[in-house]
């Protein structure tokens, strides 16, 4: 979907409909579990201990999912907005296969702020349809993302209509800046790759998973995972891979190099783990390589 056409109306139309009994959060009797039908959490690429170290407000614009909220779960309907405090454990997951939903994840970083879209279905996995950059906006919206940083972070619900009027100036003026052509300055998908990409180039000497990647860039993995393979047509997993077996093939070229040394260096569990994941990558044993 065109972004215009989903800030114009999608997003305009879900903000509108936004009451006190769609704002779920962590206070006393307006959680998710307290509100809504409880289910059992199964996870799918991420698990119920993932938190920030900012807030976020999560809104279910399509569908309906599974969402895990301080390690408690429940199904959220759509039109449901779930205020997320720094630190608060939470994630989500399809509710039925073959249902799919679609969520927008306002992101309120002080320093990277973000608003995620990000569709799943159980066949097609999931899809970021937009990720805008929050922090190129005039004076008047950025105030209303403070704003809406200090609702977050209140110990009793925030008032509904404080939430809408700021969530819709942020809207609003994210709407004018795509229709005066600004779209590339706000769609931040290649540098959030390039960011994650760069990360793992600087760690070859650790396990890295996707959660350690995702935590580094300060988005979700599921977000990450479907947004890497989208712009780079590799998944996520197989290219932190590749950088650790590319970086492994340089130290064994160097003299008195051992395979022993450089799976122990490039934190493989041993040898013969190490071994199996040179050859998947490259069709040859780390032995191999060295006698060239």
């Amino acid at each position: 979907m065109p972004l215009a056409r989903f800030l114009g109306q999608d997003l305009v139309v879900a903000l509108g409909k936004l009451d006190a009994g769609r704002v779920l959060g962590p206070w006393r009797g307006g959680r998710p579990q307290d509100r809504r039908r409880k289910m059992r959490f199964a996870p799918v690429l991420y698990g119920e201990d993932h938190a920030h170290g900012h807030a976020e407000l999560c809104l279910l614009l399509e569908g309906r999912c599974r969402f895990s909220f301080d390690r408690a779960s429940s199904v959220l309907e759509e039109g449901d907005l779930v205020v997320c405090p720094a630190g608060l454990p939470h994630a989500e997951a399809y509710d039925r296969p073959g249902q799919g939903y679609r969520l927008a994840w306002w992101n309120l970083s002080e320093d990277e702020p973000q608003l995620h879209v990000t569709r799943y279905s159980r066949r097609g996995g999931f899809a970021m349809e937009h990720l805008m950059n929050l922090a190129l906006l005039p004076a008047d919206a950025r105030e209303k993302l403070a704003r809406l940083r200090t609702l977050a972070a209140a110990p009793r619900r925030p008032d509904p209509e404080a939430l809408r009027e700021a969530m819709l100036t942020v809207t609003l003026a994210l709407y004018r800046r795509v229709l005066a052509g600004g779209a590339a300055q706000l769609d931040t998908r290649a540098q959030l790759v390039r960011r994650a990409a760069d990360h793992v180039r600087a760690n070859p000497g650790r396990a890295l998973t996707l959660a350690d990647v995702a935590r580094a860039v300060d988005v979700s993995p599921n977000y990450l995972t479907g947004l890497f393979r989208t712009e780079t047509g590799t998944p996520l997993g197989r290219f932190i891979l590749g950088e650790r077996i590319a970086s492994a093939q340089n130290r064994l070229r160097q003299s008195g190099a051992s395979v022993k040394a450089v799976a122990h260096d490039l934190g493989f569990a041993d040898p013969f783990t190490f071994s199996r994941a040179f050859k998947r990558v490259t069709g040859r044993s780390p032995r191999a390589w060295i006698a060239g």
